[in-house]
């Protein structure tokens, strides 16, 4: 092929097309040798349109797309992009063979999760993105004629579609959740198939709320039930290369096989970046691109895009490779990304934090509103929610708003030094999609001391990973301690690998301006991406007196566990895991939270206490307490005068500020049930739903006087989770919610779902 042409006319030659259709379904014929050196493919220069090549119909279908949302709005604006360059491309994925030339003890990574990539000429995975770029250098430090790089995401684009403008590279087009570019045998080999009463009925594809459980299901509904493999239902795939392709340029196993790490930062498109595209001078993510086995199909079209933590490392992430001349390099990133809403500041200085009042203070607000139903029970089909969605319909351009979907779970809030409240939660179709994601407000702290929230946006996401859950947490404990002069925010977010929360890692960031950007990620654990015991962060976290970090996260059967760091996040360890402690010295019951208490047991050394979630089964429906002495590496357990909750509802459970000592210090819990309480009016009677109750005895009780209904008596409210309604009267608060709670230095307590906001003190629990 004459490198000076264009590459449409070499795709549109009949012969050309129909040697590319035959040789994409060839299955195993054309697999290459394994070889210690990659062999390379001559790519010309030439421009393309880059991005969707979907409507943005898609994102929130209605009934004529058979209801099944295909999330791509980062996949807009489309646009011709000039590749101005020629260069080469690994014809195959790197395999292991070839990468471990370079790093002979990556062998022992081989076979690390259900088997999967043993061979020497299996595309190898578990490298990430810094190990795949230091890979290159090596490469490029054995040849001086040649320099060896990531491709870019555009040239990793350009290379795949060859041509074409359609999902996959066949240049077919149709009903995208018919469409397949793969033959029967290859769907089976990699596991891209769902069997229904032992037969194949369609790939994986994407859905929304088309699952038998959830409760909004339009009909009828065509989607799909639960199709993400969990952990054990993640199957050993054929990686060696060369069994999908070639496409029209002779590159192999760019539709599928193992997701590719590409060079830039991820970031929204830009419509002026069109000129060989570099892409973000910063980032949380790097890209990834064309899907991989034991996932969807459309996460392998052309236009999907996909990213991870530079740091990350698991069994879908691989690599291929570009090849220049010696000295020929790419224009450098030059685009800054874009400031989402919770990351603008009304103050950067410290809040000069007013002292604590004796007068009642009770407010409540709402940080957003959802789009209402359908008659049909759906969401979905209107502009308004595709806004809501994160796209602007007339623009065609994503939103730097939301993405806020119909499931807003599991709330994480802390302060700022700046007087700030930042609160996060997730925020999806479901639980098990890979549009979970998650989204913060910030309540802006005025001149007036009055707090301004900001729309709900975007707060960290690994692009096509289930973001199941994060905690938030300040470090004024170690400060007051004097182990840190800077003020520091801290979060723990669990990141998937594709949709479910199976398969899991803890990542750890950390803030020092306020909470307005962030560090890079750092992966916490064995990073395997093997499990969710352990790794699912659902409860809460603090400091204790002494400086340690502890951040909860839900374990297996129905327990709980703790990640701890007493270096400031350094250095990490497990306590009370099911890996290593048995089922009756953990902390029973998930989504637990964890206090500090004052010594129990008199060896000088302050305890923990946990409250979680059971459903009643411990101790005949009443919340079980567990206590840990030895600074929870075990746990026994008593019961408590409280009710137990269930499906729906978490606890949110702090120590308050009003004293200088553990020991005087009240406990605060917010729960849900029926019991003996204050209602609004300050009278004890039955209440039902959300309330509040204070210890003054490290947990052993909590009196009647000192619980109060959560209300205002205000009417229906619309909380977070499923958008369920409930009354608030004078007896009765919501009924559910995974609850999170901070206290400011003024005495205010945060209460909040990730969707209501209580603010409250201490006078008003105990008028």
């Amino acid at each position: 092929m004459n490198a000076n042409k264009s590459v449409y006319p070499f795709i549109n030659g009949l012969l050309w097309i129909l040697l590319f259709l035959f040789s994409v379904n060839i299955i195993g014929t054309a697999c290459a040798e394994p070889k210690s050196r990659p062999e390379f493919i001559p790519i010309p220069a030439g421009s393309f349109v880059m991005g969707a090549d979907l409507v943005s119909d898609y994102i929130n279908a209605g009934p004529s797309l058979k209801w099944r949302s295909i999330f791509i709005q980062d996949e807009f604006p489309a646009r011709t992009v000039h590749i101005t360059t020629p260069f080469a491309i690994s014809k195959y994925e790197i395999t292991n063979i070839q990468y471990e030339q370079f790093d002979p003890g990556h062998r022992e990574w081989r076979g690390k999760f259900m088997d999967i990539s043993t061979g020497d000429d299996e595309a190898v995975v578990y490298v990430s993105w810094y190990d795949a770029l230091a890979y290159t250098r090596w490469l490029s430090e054995q040849d001086e004629r040649y320099d060896y790089r990531l491709p870019t995401e555009a040239e990793w684009e350009y290379v795949t579609r060859a041509g074409t403008r359609t999902p996959y590279s066949n240049g077919e087009s149709g009903d995208i959740y018919a469409l397949n570019p793969y033959s029967l045998p290859l769907v089976e080999r990699m596991h891209y198939t769902i069997f229904e009463n032992g037969e194949l009925r369609y790939p994986f594809t994407y859905s929304n709320g088309c699952r038998s459980w959830v409760p909004w299901r339009p009909q009828p509904c065509a989607g799909v039930e639960d199709a993400y493999p969990g952990n054990q239902a993640v199957q050993d795939a054929d990686l060696s290369v060369g069994h999908q392709g070639p496409n029209a340029f002779g590159v192999y196993d760019l539709h599928g096989g193992v997701e590719e790490w590409v060079l830039d930062w991820y970031g929204p498109y830009a419509q002026s970046d069109t000129v060989d595209p570099v892409g973000y001078t910063t980032g949380t993510f790097k890209g990834v691109r064309g899907g991989s086995h034991n996932n969807h199909v459309q996460y392998a079209r052309s236009a999907n895009r996909g990213g991870a933590a530079p740091a990350d490392k698991h069994f879908l992430l691989g690599f291929r490779v570009v090849r220049v001349p010696d000295g020929q390099s790419l224009p450098q990133p030059s685009l800054t990304q874009p400031q989402r809403p919770w990351q603008v500041l009304a103050s950067e200085s410290s809040f000069d934090w007013p002292p604590d009042s004796d007068k009642p203070i009770f407010n409540k607000i709402s940080l957003y509103d959802r789009v209402p139903r359908n008659e049909d029970g759906s969401h979905y089909g209107s502009d308004k929610q595709l806004r809501q969605f994160g796209f602007d319909p007339d623009e065609q351009v994503p939103l730097l708003t939301g993405p806020l979907y119909t499931h807003n779970h599991s709330s994480a809030i802390t302060w700022a030094e700046n007087g700030d409240i930042l609160v996060s939660w997730f925020s999806g179709e479901s639980e098990v999609g890979t549009e979970l994601t998650l989204l913060a407000c910030r309540g802006q702290r005025q001149a007036d001391g009055s707090l301004q929230w900001t729309p709900a946006s975007e707060f960290l996401k690994a692009p096509d990973r289930n973001m199941h859950g994060t905690l938030l947490q300040n470090n004024a404990n170690r400060i007051a301690a004097g182990l840190d002069h800077e003020f520091t925010l801290y979060q723990v977010a669990s990141i998937g690998t594709d949709g479910r929360w199976a398969k899991l890692v803890p990542a750890f960031l950390t803030s020092n301006d306020h909470g307005r950007t962030w560090s890079q990620i750092r992966i916490l654990g064995n990073g395997l991406h093997n499990r969710s015991a352990g790794t699912q962060m659902q409860g809460n976290s603090l400091v204790t007196s002494d400086g340690t970090l502890l951040f909860t996260a839900d374990d297996e059967n129905r327990t709980s566990s703790l990640l701890a760091s007493t270096d400031g996040g350094q250095t990490w360890e497990r306590r009370g895991h099911s890996d290593t402690t048995p089922r009756e010295q953990r902390i029973i019951g998930i989504h637990a939270n964890v206090v500090e208490l004052a010594d129990l047991d008199g060896d000088g050394q302050s305890d923990l206490m946990a409250l979680g979630r059971d459903g009643g089964d411990t101790f005949g429906g009443v919340l079980p307490k567990s206590i840990s002495t030895d600074r929870g590496h075990t746990w026994r357990h008593e019961p408590t005068d409280l009710p137990s909750v269930d499906t729906g509802q978490r606890v949110a459970l702090i120590r308050l500020n009003d004293s200088t000592t553990l020991n005087t210090r009240p406990l605060l819990l917010a729960g849900f049930g029926s019991l003996q309480a204050k209602d609004t009016r300050g009278e004890v009677t039955t209440v039902e739903g959300l309330y509040v109750a204070l210890s003054f005895d490290k947990g052993q009780t909590w009196p009647a006087r000192y619980r109060r209904i959560v209300s205002d008596e205000s009417g229906p409210i619309t909380i977070a989770p499923w958008q369920r309604r409930y009354e608030l009267t004078r007896t009765t608060g919501q009924g559910e919610g995974y609850l999170s709670a901070t206290q400011t230095p003024d005495g205010l307590i945060y209460l909040t779902d990730g969707k209501i906001v209580y603010s409250f003190n201490l006078a008003w629990i105990m008028q």
